[in-house]
């Protein structure tokens, strides 16, 4: 159950969501027909635009002390999408119109990140800005230009002290500059997008989401998110080792790296505050506020220790994803990866192949037919089961 809110639905946030309905709908009843089947064009589109970032945040799954990029060539780590793959994208889901969800490394660090924004303001698509914000007020001409279109989803840790101990000294004043021009912005109906808030929930801030909220609540944001870290502990990451050997060796034996990326999740709540955040959620619970609050995933309070705790159980009863029917994932290096983090599960390369040739291929009918019987060992934390899946 998600936090009450006054805030009425706007018609293109309504229309947003009929749609995403109708897609899960629609993919769960002919997936049963065919555990092959996936929509003819995907219907979203995440976009990893670079391996560069600005920032070294101490839970991030890429770039903290157990983060996945440390394993790459220097070379990888300087990938960024050529922009010709950018255009063909667009160019090849044009009939969809799919929503975008851009993200990093930093997306705004993104060589290209103009010529980006240029691009879709000539063809306009719903487009969700995963930004740590240190650049929002470099950037915001090129924001502006697709503002109508435009959710930005600022990561922010906490109030200073506690983002900033994430984050890097001196983050916390850079992002809320840039998120005060916007909102002030969108007061004058110059930006015309929507501004939210992403915190990822850590032991410093329990005890202060809810002042955490109050404070975002009077600043006028859309939503606030309050995600609970992705936590794979060590017998899940060997477990989904084993799972990958017996399932797909055929796949990620082609893309071995020496550290599976699986192994990288390893930021969590200390288990022993487990109930201080179970109260502060019922106090979070009891107000209806003026502003949408989200947990990600929506757990239940019954449901947060499991979670935290990493075990392989899902929240909310899921047991199939559907993600991989309707959302293609675009890493920065071109690849195509079935699952989203996880870049082992490479079905492709949009560098020498047209979105329809991969979406559409051997490997990834292959992948979802596998998956049609059950989940992997990660996929309890995966946000994408939560809002893709049942």
């Amino acid at each position: 159950m998600q936090p009450k809110t006054e805030m009425k639905m706007d018609k293109a946030s309504f229309e947003r969501l009929k749609k995403t309905v109708q897609n899960m709908a629609e993919s769960n009843r002919l997936s049963q027909l065919d555990p092959n089947y996936a929509v003819k064009i995907p219907k979203e589109v995440g976009i990893q635009l670079t391996n560069r970032c600005n920032l070294r945040c101490k839970h991030c799954f890429e770039w903290n002390q157990e983060g996945f990029n440390h394993d790459l060539t220097k070379k990888q780590l300087d990938h960024e999408l050529d922009f010709d793959i950018v255009e063909k994208i667009l160019k090849q889901t044009c009939e969809t119109k799919a929503d975008l969800f851009l993200w990093g490394g930093e997306p705004m660090y993104y060589r290209e990140w103009d010529r980006l924004t240029r691009l879709l303001e000539q063809d306009p698509r719903w487009s969700v800005l995963c930004t740590n914000g240190i650049m929002v007020e470099e950037k915001m001409d090129s924001l502006l230009r697709i503002s109508e279109n435009l959710a930005i989803l600022t990561s922010i840790e906490g109030f200073e002290a506690e983002n900033d101990a994430i984050r890097g000294t001196g983050s916390y004043k850079k992002v809320m500059a840039g998120m005060d021009k916007v909102l002030s912005l969108q007061k004058k109906g110059i930006f015309k997008g929507k501004q939210s808030v992403h915190c990822t929930i850590s032991d410093a801030m329990i005890g202060k989401l809810y002042d955490f909220m109050v404070y975002f609540e009077d600043l006028g944001v859309d939503t606030v998110y309050f995600c609970f870290p992705w936590y794979l502990p060590k017998e899940v990451s060997l477990a989904m080792d084993q799972f990958v050997e017996e399932k797909f060796s055929w796949l990620v034996g082609e893309n071995s790296q020496q550290k599976k990326s699986w192994h990288s999740f390893k930021f969590r709540i200390n288990p022993d505050l487990v109930t201080y955040l179970e109260e502060e959620m019922r106090k979070i619970n009891e107000r209806t506020w003026k502003i949408r609050i989200r947990y990600q995933p929506a757990l239940e309070i019954t449901q947060v220790k499991d979670y935290i705790l990493g075990t392989t159980a899902t929240a909310q009863h899921k047991k199939k994803c559907l993600a991989i029917t309707n959302r293609m994932d675009v890493l920065a290096d071109g690849s195509v990866s079935a699952c989203k983090l996880f870049s082992e599960f490479n079905v492709g390369n949009l560098k020498t192949m047209d979105v329809d040739e991969v979406w559409n291929g051997e490997k990834f009918k292959k992948v979802r037919a596998i998956l049609s019987s059950g989940l992997m060992p990660v996929c309890s934390k995966c946000i994408l089961l939560y809002l893709n899946g049942i």
